[in-house]
């Protein structure tokens, strides 16, 4: 009898790396949501010189290849493009947010990925939004928060910008265990000249949507545009590691934790405490008599 080994398949290491990390988000640490590391933005020296050399590329290169874009190709095809990039990126939403726990807002997701799939041939429109499925992203930064790895410094990548020391962690993973790239690899085995083009590709649509929502305006306008991209960066980044409800402020004696929004209501079936009775109200002394004449 011949005994025959399975054939390796390229997938089968990403997918159970995958099905362990699921594994791993049932008992996941509460989540890491400060930031106080980051806002002390204690490598600002080195930050500041990668800030620089971003801002040169970008001036050289990234913007005026966004603004030809934007000059040759049409708003209606700009957004169909958008939205097709952002219909591809859903199934990473979905992976972290079922890594998170966060049952709901996976299937919401995936509802929203079928339906932009379908009716929105294959994502160029966005129909989901109008049914009720605004996009929810997640990513494997946020994945490390709830998983309660700490944010650590603030870091500016090169090519990248702005991140924090867990969210560069985070960004590698986005790119080598995306279920997207995972797919397209495994069924169409594209080469790296085709790979290399979709990322670029992406880079240059993103550049041109930060050009419409008036971002070169902004920063043109700052008196210190490193301080504003962290700042901006750092709040933007709060907002979606709490789904768009951080705490509102933070607490010194609990070691930076974040205080609770407001104290819990009483139970509707706890009876409310009666409040002590007020004291009667002393009578008044006798007027004295009047003198007599």
């Amino acid at each position: 009898m011949i005994i025959r080994s399975p054939r390796f398949h390229p997938f089968q290491p990403r997918t159970a790396l995958l099905l362990g990390l699921l594994a791993l988000s049932a008992c996941a640490t509460p989540r890491a949501g400060t930031l106080e590391v980051a806002e002390a933005d204690r490598w600002e020296n080195g930050n500041r010189k990668i800030h620089k050399f971003n801002k040169g590329l970008d001036r050289n290169v990234v913007k005026p290849i966004a603004t030809g874009y934007r000059t040759v190709v049409p708003k209606a095809a700009r957004t169909g493009i958008t939205n097709g990039f952002s219909n591809y990126g859903e199934p990473l939403n979905f992976i972290n947010a079922l890594l998170q726990g966060k049952i709901k807002k996976a299937f919401r997701t995936l509802d929203r990925f079928l339906i932009n799939t379908t009716l929105g041939v294959g994502g160029l429109a966005d129909n989901a939004t109008d049914l009720g499925r605004p996009q929810e992203p997640e990513d494997w930064g946020q994945t490390f928060a709830a998983w309660g790895i700490k944010s650590g410094p603030y870091v500016v990548l090169p090519f990248f910008g702005p991140s924090t020391l867990r969210d560069s962690f985070g960004l590698v993973f986005d790119f080598a265990a995306d279920p997207a790239d995972i797919a397209r690899n495994v069924a169409f085995s594209p080469s790296l000249y085709w790979r290399g083009g979709q990322i670029a590709g992406r880079v240059i649509n993103l550049r041109s949507n930060l050009t419409e929502q008036g971002a070169d305006s902004l920063l043109a306008g700052s008196l210190d545009e490193y301080t504003l991209m962290k700042s901006a960066y750092l709040q933007r980044r709060l907002d979606q590691l709490w789904d768009g409800n951080p705490p509102l402020a933070a607490s010194e004696l609990d070691g930076g934790e974040f205080a609770p929004l407001a104290e819990e209501p009483a139970s509707a079936g706890a009876p409310a405490e009666a409040s002590p009775p007020a004291e009667p109200a002393p009578e008044p002394a006798p007027s004295a008599p009047p003198p007599q004449q």
